[in-house]
C-alpha cells in the first residue's frame, strides 16, 4: 500500500524561527516525545506511552502505510536543540467506493505544543499535506479528528465512525459445567491470511466505502504478534474456529487493552455462517482473551465492546438478556479538493444505479449551486457524460439545486439523504422535478470504514 514517493528538502520557513518540513528517521523520538506530552488528559499526567510508540511505528520502514519520511513538521529553530513543536502523519491508503478504487491521504496524529497554538502552525501544516497528496493523486483526504477543529481546513462530516453495541461482561452466556466451547479463538497464521480475506471482504459487501486491507496489513500485524515485537504488535488477529478445527470467521482487536473494556476492532464471518450459534462462544472467548492481554489498569473486564459500526450483521443476533446498548457512531471528517475528478472516477456507479432504476436512459443536467461555486452533471441516455466546476452569474437560473459549502459531501457519501439535510439546512434545496433522480444517484447508504 506504501508507495515510495521522491524525497523532499522543503523547509518553509515560518517566520520568529519556526521552520516547517518533512521528517527523516532521525527525528523520530522528537516527534515521539512531542506525541505523548500533548495527548494525556493532565499536565501532570505520564506521557501517552500508547501513542509514542504508534509514532515509532509509523517512522519504522517496514509499516505498510508511512515512513519515516511522512511526518510533517515545525521546528523552533531560535531554541536550543531546534526542539519539534508541531506535527501530524501522513498516512496512504486505498479505498473502495462501492467497489471503485480510491487514493486516499489521511492526516492524523495532530499535535502541537501548547505555548505555541493558535499561532496557525496547523493550517501551515495541512497545506503541506494536501499539497503532498496532490503530487500522490490521491483523491481524498479522510481524518479521524476532534470535533468541529478540521472544518477549519474544508473537511466535512461525511461517513460514518465507529458505533455499535456494548454489553456488560456479567451477563454474558456462561458455558454449561462440564460442556464443552462449540467455537473458539486461536491465533492467526500467515496460512489464514486468504481465508481472513476473503471474510473481511464478505462483511464489508454492502458498505458503500470500505478500507482496502492487502495482503502485507494482515501479515505485518500477523507476524509482530509471533515475533512478540513489543513495539510492532499493534492489533492481534485471531481465527474464529468450530471445536473441530473448521474456520467460520476472524476478529482484529488491540493488542491490550485500557481500563476495564475489550473488544474486536473487525469482525468477519465466511458466507453461510450461523452467527446466533458463534455468538455466545464468541463473547466469551472475547471476555477470555481480554482479561489475558495486557492493561493499563488493573481491572478485569466489566464490558464488551462490539465498535464495528452502526449497522453489522453480528448486532442482530445478540439476545436482549445479555443487556446490549446501542452507541451511535461519530463521523470521519472527509475533504475532496477536485470534486468534479472524484465524481468522474465514480460514474461507473452512478450509472449503475440509474440502470436499476425506474429513471433508466435518462438525459439531462443536474447544476447544483454551492453559494461558492457549484458542479454540473451532463447525462445522455443514462451515461454520465460530463462533470464540470460550475459557476452561477446574476441572471442564471439554470441550477436546479443548491447546497451550502461542503454539505454535498454528506449526500455524496451516502451519509444522509437529500430529505434529511434539507431538513438540517434551510439552504439546501432542490427542484421537484430533479428529487427522484437524486434520490437514485446519492441515496443513503452505510459505510463500515475501518480506521487504521
Amino acid at each position: 500500500m506504501r508507495k515510495d514517493h521522491m524525497s523532499t528538502d522543503m523547509r518553509r520557513d515560518l517566520g520568529e524561527g519556526l521552520v516547517l518540513r518533512w521528517t527523516t528517521a532521525a527525528d523520530t523520538e522528537a516527534v515521539a516525545a512531542l506525541v505523548g506530552a500533548v495527548f494525556r488528559g493532565r499536565e501532570d499526567e505520564e506521557p501517552n506511552h500508547g501513542l509514542m510508540d504508534t509514532v515509532r511505528r509509523y517512522m519504522r520502514v517496514d509499516y505498510p502505510f508511512m515512513g519515516p519520511d511522512d511526518f510533517v513538521v515545525v521546528e523552533d529553530t531560535s531554541k536550543d536543540g531546534s526542539p519539534i513543536v508541531a506535527c501530524t502523519c501522513y498516512l496512504r491508503e486505498e479505498w473502495l467506493f462501492d467497489g471503485i478504487p480510491i487514493a486516499v491521504g489521511r492526516p492524523e496524529i495532530v499535535a502541537t505544543e501548547p505555548g505555541y497554538r493558535n499561532r496557525g502552525l496547523i493550517r501551515a501544516i495541512f497545506s503541506a499535506v494536501h499539497e503532498r497528496a496532490a503530487k500522490d493523486g490521491t483523491l481524498i483526504q479522510g481524518i479521524t479528528g476532534i470535533r468541529y477543529f478540521y472544518r477549519q481546513f474544508d473537511y466535512e462530516y461525511a461517513i460514518d465512525l465507529g458505533g455499535g453495541v456494548t454489553l456488560p461482561a456479567p451477563l454474558l452466556p456462561e458455558l454449561r459445567d462440564g460442556g464443552e466451547e462449540p467455537y473458539r479463538l486461536r491465533q492467526a497464521t500467515r496460512a489464514d491470511i486468504p481465508f481472513i480475506a476473503a471474510c473481511y471482504r464478505h462483511q464489508q459487501r454492502d458498505s458503500l466505502v470500505t478500507c482496502g486491507l492487502p495482503e502485507e496489513f494482515w501479515r505485518y500485524h500477523i507476524d509482530a504478534e509471533h515475533a512478540g515485537d513489543a513495539l510492532e504488535a499493534h492489533s492481534r488477529i485471531r481465527v474464529i474456529e468450530a471445536a473441530g478445527g473448521t474456520p467460520c470467521g476472524f476478529l482484529l482487536s488491540p493488542y491490550g487493552r485500557h481500563g476495564d473494556s475489550f473488544g474486536p476492532r473487525l469482525l468477519g464471518f465466511q458466507a453461510g455462517t450461523n452467527l446466533h450459534a458463534v455468538a455466545p462462544s464468541l463473547l466469551r472467548g472475547l471476555k477470555d482473551m481480554g482479561e489475558k492481554v495486557p492493561s493499563t489498569r488493573d481491572k478485569p473486564v466489566a464490558r464488551i465492546v462490539l465498535d464495528l459500526g452502526p449497522t453489522h450483521p453480528f448486532y442482530q443476533v445478540l439476545s436482549a438478556d445479555w443487556a446490549p446498548r446501542n452507541d451511535g457512531p461519530y463521523a470521519w471528517y472527509i475533504r475532496v479538493p477536485d470534486l468534479p475528478a472524484f465524481v468522474r472516477t465514480i460514474a461507473p456507479v452512478l450509472e449503475r444505479r440509474l440502470a436499476a432504476s425506474s429513471l433508466v436512459g435518462y438525459s439531462g443536467d443536474l447544476a447544483f449551486d454551492f453559494y461558492r461555486g457549484g458542479l454540473r452533471l451532463t447525462f445522455t441516455a443514462g451515461t454520465l457524460q460530463d462533470v464540470e466546476s460550475a459557476e452561477f452569474g446574476p441572471y442564471d437560473t439554470s441550477s436546479n439545486g443548491g447546497f451550502p459549502p461542503l454539505a454535498f459531501l454528506r449526500l455524496l457519501f451516502g451519509h444522509r439523504s437529500l430529505d434529511e439535510l434539507r431538513s438540517a439546512y434551510p439552504d439546501v434545496w432542490a427542484a421537484s422535478e430533479i428529487r427522484p433522480l437524486i434520490d437514485v444517484l446519492f441515496p443513503k447508504a452505510s459505510s463500515r470504514l475501518f480506521a487504521l
